[in-house]
């Protein structure tokens, strides 16, 4: 700023010292006016602001002009002082009950049993008793696997899936590849698998081994009354929540002339709950149904038809209204 002001007075100067020069070096006579010197000082000023007006023009010329932008408020207070997202240290609390959310759990239902049809489909009347929503894809195995994939509504993952394979085909290989992820995901899974004794080794035992379980040796037996399973301990939930007194003693020769499925032992250092066996009193051995990961997962290796539809659809709502408690509390203690 003080450049301008020097330069304006600068050029004052010089046109003053010209108009002076000019009045000295000139004859005066009777008919020239006489010297006025505010006349000149004004003169000289208007001369200056031209000169200012035309220097500016050329800058004008030779740089583009500097656009000033408007920043709002908000967007300059940001600049100053980013906001900092907060981290939670504690997860949310459930917003509802578990008898209130398990009415809009998502559940996914795989039983291969659509495909018999001189048999009914035991699973499903379980679900449908229990007044529950779910995703039947029935023995569709790419559907199934698709349902699996997509992790469920809205991506969140299931809450529940259910794998009820007893039609002696089916659900082997990757299929445990995506159960134990979706368990690794904190899903509820129930498995029935008949064959263990074949596969147990394969993908299966992904699960098998996290749940502490192995074979012990397959099941055939022709005589219907050695079919007659017993409820180990009878303590557990699953034993009489929400229904009691539920015993499978009453065999149907379904499969009889067929695999009638596994029996289990639980390995070294196991956690798994036994909850059917062919011996009440035998906790280690010979077993058709544990419990497992905080009650997140079911391994039932004897199949469904081999007993009576009253009890075993009552049995399987034991399972599913269990495996959506664990899961509940899994997610309330995230």
């Amino acid at each position: 700023m003080s450049g301008k002001i020097n330069k304006k007075f600068f050029l004052l100067f010089i046109g003053l010292f010209f108009i002076l020069a000019c009045n000295i070096g000139t004859p005066t006579t009777s008919e020239a006016p006489a010297f006025d010197a505010t006349k000149a000082i004004l003169e000289l000023e208007a001369t200056s602001l031209a000169l200012q007006l035309t220097q500016a023009a050329i800058n004008n010329q030779s740089a583009p002009p500097a656009v000033a932008t408007a920043i709002p408020q908000a967007q300059a207070t940001a600049a100053v002082a980013p906001t900092v997202a907060t981290v939670p240290t504690e997860a949310p609390a459930m917003s509802e009950d578990f008898e209130t959310w398990k009415n809009s759990a998502s559940i996914l239902l795989f039983e291969d049993m659509a495909g018999a049809m001189d048999r009914r489909r035991y699973v499903n009347q379980a679900l449908n008793g229990m007044g529950l929503n779910y995703v039947d894809v029935a023995d569709a195995l790419g559907d199934y696997k698709n349902q699996i994939l997509s992790g469920g509504p809205g991506g969140r993952g299931w809450d529940l899936i259910i794998s009820a394979k007893e039609f002696r085909e089916g659900v082997q290989g990757e299929f445990y590849v995506y159960l134990s992820d979706a368990l690794n995901q904190g899903s509820a899974v129930i498995i029935e698998e008949w064959d263990m004794d074949d596969i147990g080794l394969g993908k299966l035992s992904r699960i098998t081994g996290r749940c502490g379980v192995s074979l012990y040796k397959d099941w055939n037996e022709i005589n219907t009354e050695a079919h007659v399973i017993f409820p180990i301990d009878g303590t557990h939930p699953v034993h009489h929540t929400p229904n009691s007194g539920i015993s499978l003693t009453n065999p149907t020769g379904y499969w009889i002339f067929g695999d009638l499925g596994d029996q289990m032992k639980l390995s070294p250092g196991s956690e798994a709950e036994p909850l059917w066996g062919l011996y009440p009193n035998t906790k280690n051995k010979a077993l058709t149904a544990v419990s497992c990961i905080e009650g997140r997962l079911i391994i039932q290796t004897y199949s469904t038809h081999s007993y009576g539809e009253d009890r075993v659809i009552r049995m399987w709502e034991n399972y599913i209204y269990n495996t959506l408690k664990a899961r509940y509390d899994y997610l309330a203690s995230q």
